[in-house]
């Protein structure tokens, strides 16, 4: 039907819940689709904004138009009936991908979070397994590679990069997938000889170069409690007189898990978190590869902290290994 001159008939309609709010969309042809002023409406911005980022879609050769588009009957406002242009899921999240805008930011969170859903809940190796379902596996992976052409998009935030980076390589990486789904997924191994012990007052040194980075704020690095210094703590933390971290790379892991989830500080709690797990690499000498590139960058760091942040408790072995496999 996509790209069709002739008229096509009325697809059902149907509303899907989106980051709180109820967006009425039609359905046709198992995907969803918008007009350029439902986007708008979406995304809370102007439409001429959305042509402009259709147009561009178009032009960068993302996405076929008669792919992606097609003509519906629709009832304006003036109870008359129009042929209208439509546009299925995969421009819909392309546009969303590039509006700068709130409700642009809040999509590209909420559609992240679906996918990371996916990959932590084993979804996407569940269809692969299901000689039944590859179809469904096929178009879920085409929709992976779709979201990974957006890193090479001008204007996307490094954020939102970096969480595509970590969706698109680990959904690649459907064997480590399998693993965790059979309950395999294992812990590399890693460096037991730690040549760098982060102490509390270590620790303060690099929150106090934050404090100066981030003048803005008076209220990075303000501890609420004594939970930063048992974080720290947890990391070293033995049993019958043996680490339960015992390599360096699961010390590191745990320690930005454990100061991300424990919200010890008043505000900047994912940047020291961040900026703590670097130092702790560095001073450690794991931060970078052979070649000289570090072994997360920085986009990917920000988005393995996001990730952290929302994730639930039961979730904390999975983030862990994530961490560990990078790292690996």
């Amino acid at each position: 039907m996509a790209g069709k001159k002739k008229k096509s008939k009325v697809p059902a309609k149907g509303n899907v819940l989106v980051y709180k709010d109820r967006v009425e969309v039609l359905l046709e042809k198992d995907t969803v689709w918008l007009s350029q002023k439902q986007m708008a409406d979406l995304f809370d911005t102007e439409r001429s904004v959305i042509t402009k980022h259709v147009r561009n879609i178009y032009n960068t050769k993302e996405l076929d138009r008669k792919a992606v588009c097609a003509k519906f009957a629709h009832t304006a406002e003036d109870g008359k009936v129009y042929q209208t242009q439509f546009y299925n899921l995969d421009a819909i999240i392309s546009v969303g991908y590039r509006v700068n805008s709130k409700r642009g930011t809040q999509f590209r969170i909420w559609a992240t979070n679906v996918l990371k859903k996916h990959l932590v809940d084993g979804y996407t190796i569940n269809e692969k397994r299901l000689n039944a379902a590859e179809h469904k596996y096929q178009q879920l992976m085409q929709s992976i590679k779709l979201l990974s052409n957006v890193v090479h998009i001008d204007g996307v935030s490094d954020e939102a990069k970096g969480l595509i980076d970590v969706i698109t390589q680990y959904s690649h990486a459907l064997d480590l997938l399998d693993d965790y789904d059979h309950e395999r997924l294992s812990i590399p191994k890693g460096i037991k000889r730690s040549k760098f012990k982060l102490t509390y007052e270590k620790a303060q040194n690099v929150i106090d170069a934050l404090r100066k980075k981030f003048k803005s704020s008076a209220l990075v690095g303000r501890e609420k409690d004594k939970s930063f210094q048992g974080s720290l703590g947890a990391i070293y933390q033995t049993f019958d007189g043996r680490d339960v971290y015992p390599t360096v790379e699961e010390k590191a892991a745990h320690l930005l898990y454990f100061v991300t989830k424990n919200h010890s500080f008043v505000d900047g709690n994912k940047r020291i978190a961040a900026a703590l797990f670097i130092c702790f690499l560095d001073r450690n000498i794991i931060l970078h590869r052979k070649d000289g590139t570090q072994r997360i960058d920085n986009n990917a760091l920000v988005a393995l902290t996001l990730m952290i942040a929302v994730s639930k408790p039961r979730e904390k072995e999975i983030m862990v290994k994530i961490i560990l496999n990078l790292l690996a």
